[in-house]
């Protein structure tokens, strides 16, 4: 019998090959317009295929010292994740800086944080100048910008005006983002401007006009002239959605840049005296910026945590017999202490958001009701108290988050005192 030619031989695997495959795609096809059928039937779809995102911008007014800052920056984290999550819309964040020394350091301080390493908040300065182009004048950069955000809304009055079209007005005014207290009161806010960033008449009167916040993102931008600081009910929705992590400290760069020194051990509970008295020696009694005396926070401590204890103490620019008086009460009541002195505010601020087995502090101070929220998961418990006493105006109150992991890990003790037992 004669042999069988190789060549024919492979000739037929790619034949029973081509057949194979052929089968196997209309088998494919059928399969899957079974599942979408079977999907339909049952409620659900496939998941849809990501769209680009939506591009936008927002403008923030910053304000104050450190904690102020970071409560602004905290309000944009809730609108940003808003954003992109629900809304498709991706936004570039502006800042507006107060013109004010105090307002001039909290922003070189808040670069500390990795989130806003690159942050621009110079770009609105009150100490540099540039052109006018349009009136051939020289003027403050924090001039031009609050400029852009007039030109905005002139720009959008005479849209209105031109095209007879009354929608205008309503989504324009959803551009200054003002008195956002929930999640919801935000989505209101989106939806109006997503609106008008799918509009095409807007977005040409933009291009035409020139009125974006620059040449690189020429639409309608969101701005705040008040600023906004971040609500306890939104704290309470956003701790547990990135929010410790979107305020951390960048661990590549702390140290190298200044921004902390010392540190915490991880068995360390960490005690922060504010000293208020040190900036507001005329009003801290009747405006409540009173805190616990050596010895009333020595039995604070002492119902908690065991005698051995590892106590920092963190008092920034206090007094130094305070300081003393302090470390005295602490290890009368057989706490070991550690005084953490000579370091700058931000570094203080930065031994406060490392603690990790407990913190403890006023909460009248933003440095301690911050620290304890950057904390996030590594840290183990903080209890932030508040004092009522006859010579204070208004009484505190406790706060109740109805975020679990929030509640479960930070605490507000309220302690109904004397007058003698705060200073």
């Amino acid at each position: 019998m004669a042999a069988r030619s190789p060549r024919r031989g492979r000739g037929l695997v790619i034949f029973v090959v081509a057949i194979m495959l052929t089968l196997f795609f209309y088998v494919s096809e059928f399969l899957g317009m079974t599942r979408q059928i079977s999907a339909r039937n049952n409620g659900t779809v496939d998941p849809p295929v990501p769209r680009t995102m939506l591009q936008g911008t927002m403008v923030l007014q910053i304000a104050g010292e450190l904690g102020n800052h970071i409560a602004y920056l905290a309000y944009y984290f809730a609108v940003r994740t808003i954003a992109s999550t629900e809304f498709n819309l991706n936004l570039t964040l502006h800042v507006r800086k107060q013109n004010h020394r105090k307002s001039i350091s909290a922003a070189r301080n808040v670069q500390c944080l990795k989130s806003f390493r690159y942050l621009n908040f110079d770009e609105c300065d009150w100490d540099q100048t540039d052109d006018d182009n349009n009136n051939n004048e020289t003027k403050m950069l924090g001039e031009l910008c609050m400029m852009k955000i007039s030109n905005q809304s002139e720009a959008l009055l005479d849209l209105e005006r031109s095209s007879n079209n009354q929608t205008i007005s309503t989504l324009s005014s959803s551009l200054s983002m003002s008195k956002h207290e929930t999640s919801n009161d935000i989505r209101s806010s989106l939806r109006d401007y997503v609106a008008m960033l799918q509009d095409d008449s807007i977005l040409q009167m933009y291009r035409t006009m020139n009125v974006g916040w620059n040449s690189d993102e020429p639409h309608p931008f969101l701005y705040n002239l008040e600023g906004n600081m971040i609500s306890d009910a939104l704290i309470d929705e956003f701790y547990s959605r990135g929010l410790p992590q979107y305020l951390a400290f960048d661990d590549d760069t702390k140290n190298s840049s200044g921004c902390c020194a010392m540190l915490p051990t991880e068995d360390e509970q960490v005690f922060h005296y504010r000293s208020f008295v040190t900036d507001l020696p005329r009003k801290i009694m009747w405006w409540g910026g009173a805190e616990l005396k050596p010895q009333q926070s020595a039995e604070m401590l002492s119902s908690a945590l065991p005698p051995e204890t590892r106590i920092a103490l963190v008092a920034g620019r206090a007094n130094r017999d305070r300081i003393v008086s302090y470390a005295n009460a602490f290890r009368n009541h057989s706490f070991r202490v550690r005084e953490i002195a000579g370091q700058s505010a931000i570094q203080d601020f930065c031994f406060l958001a490392h603690a990790r087995a407990g913190l403890w502090g006023t909460v009248q101070s933003s440095y301690a009701r911050w620290a304890s929220l950057i904390g996030g998961e590594l840290l183990k418990n903080a209890t932030i108290y508040g004092v009522n006493y006859p010579g204070r105006i208004k009484n505190v109150t406790s706060i109740v988050s109805t975020n679990e992991d929030l509640a479960g890990r930070i605490h507000y003790p309220v302690f109904d005192v004397t007058d003698s037992d705060v200073w």
